[in-house]
């Protein structure tokens, strides 16, 4: 049950903010400088979770986005949200990101993968899209957007972490 917890309350944020954020940047016509946090969770899972439950938050998140964006083949951000966890997991084996300027570092540079990978797969995967530079114009603001949502979203998955462990100390087991 608390395993379940783990990976759903991440995904319940991502979800909020994912439908909040979705409407607001169309309204005021700056949906292409929108942070990433579905790539800010899957970073935050490379250093709290296990492998597996990380690997299935970040599918799932995947899939969060692709229900999000239009316009792109169905599993790209899966794909690449997977990946991004693989090189966040072997960082994070290396090096200890718990600092929020480190966290941030770490998250910018996953930003700016996870734009060679979009741009990779659209290139391989989906012959009608032509706007290549735009992926690549946007890439260095999209990274300093999203850079900064690593930092809170590890501080809410460690407060829903002392919120779970506070649980599991008050039951009868």
């Amino acid at each position: 049950m608390k395993t379940a917890l783990r990976i759903a309350l991440p995904l319940l944020v991502i979800y909020l903010i994912l439908s909040i954020e979705s409407p607001l940047l169309r309204t005021f016509h700056i949906r292409l400088y929108a942070p990433d946090p579905g790539l800010a969770l899957v970073a935050v899972a490379a250093l709290t979770l296990p492998f597996l439950q990380g690997l299935l938050t970040a599918a799932l998140a995947g899939l969060l986005q692709d229900g999000f964006s239009g316009g792109i083949p169905v599993g790209t951000y899966v794909e690449i949200y997977l990946l991004v966890f693989l090189a966040c997991s072997l960082t994070s084996t290396r090096l200890e990101y718990r600092n929020p300027v480190l966290m941030s570092i770490v998250l910018f540079c996953a930003s700016i993968l996870a734009s060679l990978l979009m741009f990779s797969f659209l290139a391989i995967f989906d012959r009608d899209f032509n706007q290549f530079d735009l992926i690549w114009r946007l890439a260095i603001p999209q990274a300093l957007i999203t850079a900064p949502m690593g930092p809170i979203l590890l501080y809410v998955s460690s407060l829903i972490e002392r919120v779970l462990s506070r649980e599991h100390r008050g039951s009868l087991r």
